[in-house]
């Protein structure tokens, strides 16, 4: 191994012992302890959250964290930042909110998202398990000093979809009771029809345009131009270690589009008068 990824190394181990990765960690998946106990508790009224409380608990801690990731990136993504004018300083140099994204998301994977996608029947779903572990991965990525320009649309600018659906997949048909409950509130019912419209309006603006566009008007770019320097002029960075994001970031955008054409093929099926697909 290089000294420079020796290094690199060194500085993510160091990340596990950071107070905010610590903090945001034992926060979020304390929070989903205590409101998966409460929601299954005599605590609360009878409703929907008893039958799913691990489910419902997620969703909660979801939601908060959805809308300080998107602030953190689109108060941050549209600033026009000098300092990182070339594909070399876009790839290697370190950036403060970036960085601060990245220890957010590696910490909310390992210690919530990821274990709550194996203990809760229904957030257990292999693709977005994938999801899960690819995010991780490249949060390790960051933290070893690589990407963190970008971090800061990937870990929160595209979030801006993810504020809606913490709220509209609550009542996906696969949730039954939450669906029978919202049947009783014609009020809420309606503002959910109006979420899933706005979602979707997000959706594809952020992830199914804007997340690929991003790939391969600049991740894919930036790599090209570095990794055709010399190993000195790259800052004795190898090959691989260059092209693991812009790889992962393909796949990545591959999922994107997935997840809209599917979306796509259930709008059609409402406005044509069909029965969505459950899944």
């Amino acid at each position: 191994m290089s000294d420079v990824l020796t290094d690199r190394l060194a500085s993510l181990l160091d990340t596990f012992g950071d107070p905010i990765f610590l903090k945001v960690g034992a926060t979020t998946a304390g929070v989903q302890v205590a409101l998966r106990l409460l929601f299954a508790s005599k605590l609360v009224p009878a409703g929907p959250w008893q039958d799913e409380p691990g489910f419902t608990a997620h969703q909660v801690v979801c939601f908060p964290l959805m809308i300080f990731l998107t602030y953190l990136g689109w108060s941050t993504w549209f600033v026009d930042d000098a300092a990182f004018d070339t594909p070399e300083e876009r790839i290697f140099d370190s950036h403060d909110t970036g960085l601060l994204m990245t220890k957010v998301i590696l910490a909310t994977q390992l210690a919530w998202d990821i274990p709550c996608g194996f203990l809760v029947p229904s957030l257990a779903d292999p693709l977005m398990l994938a999801h899960h572990v690819g995010m991780a991965t490249m949060a390790v990525m960051n933290l070893l000093g690589f990407w963190q320009f970008y971090a800061v649309f990937f870990y929160g600018v595209i979030e801006i979809s993810g504020i809606v659906l913490s709220f509209v997949d609550v009542f996906h048909p696969k949730h039954a009771s939450w669906c029978k409950w919202l049947a009783t509130a014609p009020r809420l019912s309606a503002f959910n029809d109006a979420m899933r419209a706005v979602f979707y309006l997000l959706y594809m603006a952020v992830r199914f345009v804007y997340f690929p566009a991003v790939i391969f008007t600049g991740i894919i770019p930036d790599f090209l131009a570095v990794v055709s320097l010399p190993t000195e002029m790259r800052r004795g960075v190898p090959f691989g270690a260059l092209a693991f994001c812009p790889f992962v970031g393909i796949l990545f955008s591959g999922l994107q589009l997935y997840w809209g054409f599917l979306l796509t093929k259930q709008v059609r099926k409402l406005l044509t008068g069909g029965a969505p697909k459950k899944d």
